[in-house]
């Protein structure tokens, strides 16, 4: 059974508040927009099957057009290119890791005790979603310009940090506090990916433990600067 056209179904209830039945135009505008949108689903999850299969280095467009069972017409006219498409995973994926530094910033005391209970999450987070880790973590070594996306990600989380924490609203213009907070990002993140995708040790304990150390010496270091 297919799932409901939920887009069409909007579509109507906003033409019905508005005292009118939606027309045979805007029905089929709709349904376009939902078939079109159903293509774009249909690519990037057969991307993430592929990727997940072959690895991101060994896969090809054509890989992703039979997984999808998708024209290359209508590949390119959702996508310019693999990196392109690389990039619709990471941005989709961003709503569902970003809530945890929302969390992270807005912490209170961000006590030894909460950093760990905080990192312990993340790296279960990151076993949760190993096939999405790996896939972007090998892109980002390869590709310069998904690199460059990941990186504006980061940016993204050092102003979470900023607006959720008084402390730390330093870091909103402080260059060179905004470079230690990103390098302090990425360690966290190769932590975060050897502990829980790689399962490094099996028992992630000790790591998890090492981590909010880190974590809690630089924030408190920062919150102090950011305080003086």
């Amino acid at each position: 059974m297919s799932e409901p056209d939920y887009t069409v179904c909007m579509g109507n209830a906003i033409a019905m508040d508005n005292g009118r039945q939606p027309s045979g135009e805007s029905r089929g505008n709709a349904l376009q927009a939902a078939q079109r949108e159903a293509t774009r689903d249909r690519l990037v999850e057969g991307a993430i099957r592929v990727f997940t299969r072959k690895g991101y280095a060994a896969s090809v467009v054509a890989d992703v057009l039979k997984e999808a069972q998708v024209s290359r017409a209508s590949f390119y006219a959702h996508f310019s290119s693999m990196q392109a498409l690389v990039e619709e995973i990471a941005d989709r994926f961003a709503p569902v890791w970003q809530p945890y530094y929302a969390q992270l910033a807005r912490m209170p005391g961000k006590t030894r005790e909460q950093l760990r209970d905080w990192c312990g999450q993340m790296v279960r987070f990151y076993r949760e979603n190993e096939a999405i880790c790996v896939i972007l973590a090998h892109a980002v070594l390869l590709d310069q310009e998904i690199y460059g996306k990941t990186a504006r990600y980061q940016e993204v989380l050092i102003d979470l940090l900023a607006d959720g924490e008084p402390r730390l609203a330093h870091l909103r213009e402080d260059a060179g506090a905004r470079m230690r907070v990103g390098l302090v990002l990425s360690q966290l993140d190769r932590s975060c990916y050897y502990l829980g995708v790689r399962q490094w040790p099996k028992d992630p304990a000790a790591g998890v433990a090492a981590m909010a150390d880190l974590l809690y010496h630089f924030l408190h270091g920062e919150m102090e600067r950011g305080g003086a």
